[in-house]
């Protein structure tokens, strides 16, 4: 079930180191093939996504690293932050929507961005330790990351950018496969505005991970990696269908991901936007 180099650290979570001190955690038997990211620094560790919860996540990081490690989600649906309760230490982007979010201290984000329904989860309250402006860098020591918004997929998306690393912790913007912008809160605007910003920040030899996997031609797992040039297609895509005029269902990309669409994605286009 898993490509070379990737292991099992269990018989639910795959490992991979994608880069010194990166290393990929993969839920390959959930149907969503959530890929999470524990980065290392000197001095601490930081978690970006912690998966459905379907098995303990923070377990999993304590047999990984003695460091103290902040838990990041890059947005609030249910398969990012299912593990996320588990963590004494949780960071969140400082963005309107999510300080909403905030009662008494406590992460109660709304159902439409958990959208736990979809699989009758319930959400846990969790207590927000600290809040990281967007464009701020995250020192772990020896390595930094830069906090992007990143919206489209989700209005609270975010996105890492460890530029001396040249990798680009994507999360749902983009990655191998159909993205997600049928779903409520999805827009069109947004997601070519992430594309059109994002691209010029990244090197050509940059590494994009992303939190979404799928198997290979031979039904094996790593964690997903696309390059610059997606981004660029995405945007050229996401223009292409603007001045089309159409509302499909589903819009191509490349050939490895797709658009999969909805009306209230059209929304802002349709206001002039």
């Amino acid at each position: 079930m898993l490509a070379k180099g990737v292991t099992w650290l269990d018989d639910w979570f795959a490992l991979e180191e994608v880069a010194p001190g990166v290393i990929a955690i993969g839920e390959p038997r959930y149907y969503q093939i959530n890929w999470n990211y524990l980065i290392l620094g000197t001095r601490r560790a930081l978690l970006f996504d912690t998966g459905p919860g379907v098995r303990d996540i923070a377990r999993a990081v304590r047999k990984l690293t003695t460091l103290p490690v902040t838990a990041l989600p890059s947005h609030m649906h249910f398969d990012h932050t299912g593990g996320l309760s588990g963590f004494g230490d949780v960071a969140l982007p400082d963005i309107p929507v999510l300080r909403a979010c905030d009662q008494a201290g406590w992460l109660m984000p709304t159902d439409d961005l958990y959208v736990g329904w979809w699989e009758g989860m319930s959400w846990t309250p969790v207590k927000i330790g600290h809040w990281l402006a967007i464009g701020s860098s995250i020192d772990l020591g020896g390595r930094v990351l830069e906090l992007l918004h990143t919206p489209g997929h989700s209005p609270d998306s975010i996105s890492l950018h460890d530029r001396a690393g040249g990798i680009f912790f994507a999360a749902d913007f983009v990655y191998p496969g159909k993205l997600y912008a049928q779903i409520r809160n999805s827009d069109l605007k947004s997601y070519l505005e992430t594309a059109e910003a994002v691209l010029p920040l990244l090197d050509e030899g940059t590494t994009i991970l992303s939190a979404h996997g799928r198997p290979d031609s031979d039904r094996l797992h790593r964690a997903p990696r696309l390059a610059p040039q997606d981004v660029a297609d995405l945007g050229h895509s996401l223009r292409k269908l603007k001045a089309s005029g159409e509302r499909p269902e589903s819009w191509p990309v490349n050939q490895r991901m797709s658009l999969l669409l909805s009306e209230d994605a059209f929304a802002s286009w349709q206001e002039g936007g």
